[in-house]
């Protein structure tokens, strides 16, 4: 009886890629700067939440460096988010956001994050303040930013 045989390759290529976690909206969560006496003024913060965290979740492969950066939101003003008033847009606040701890606040400038091996899951808080001013007009207001993923 004769026999032969012979072997074959099996492998595989694992690319880069990032997965952002997002409520069911395709938005990343909200920050609530809470309510806010339009007489006195005063200092407003908040922190974002989303349906599946506190702060920016993002998931990449093990061993990548992303980066993200944020605009000026949908309505800036000589480069500084505004808060805009929901039915007077000529009534606005401006406010300011910072992540990942730092007291610095988060311009325009990108924030480096790494993924060593063995993470690929990473939380990034984000918190916002606004120093409401005296005699503000009372209603909601808000603002749309839109934080970009590189890699």
């Amino acid at each position: 009886m004769a026999e032969t045989s012979r072997t074959f390759r099996v492998g595989a290529v694992i690319a880069n890629g990032c997965a952002i976690s997002a409520d069911t909206g395709g938005s990343w969560g909200s920050i609530d700067l809470g309510s806010v006496n339009g007489v006195d003024g005063g200092a407003a913060q908040g922190s974002l939440v989303t349906a599946v965290a506190a702060g920016l979740q993002i998931d990449c492969t093990p061993g990548m460096s992303v980066t993200l950066t944020a605009d000026n939101g949908s309505q800036p003003s000589n480069g500084v988010r505004q808060l805009v008033h929901a039915t007077r847009p000529a009534d606005r606040m401006p406010y300011q956001l910072f992540a990942n701890g730092s007291q610095t606040p988060w311009t325009s400038q990108a924030i480096a994050l790494a993924f060593p091996l063995g993470t690929s899951r990473l939380s990034v808080p984000v918190q916002a303040r606004a120093v409401v001013q005296r005699s503000v007009a009372a209603g909601r207001y808000s603002d749309v930013v839109r934080i970009t993923v590189t890699w």
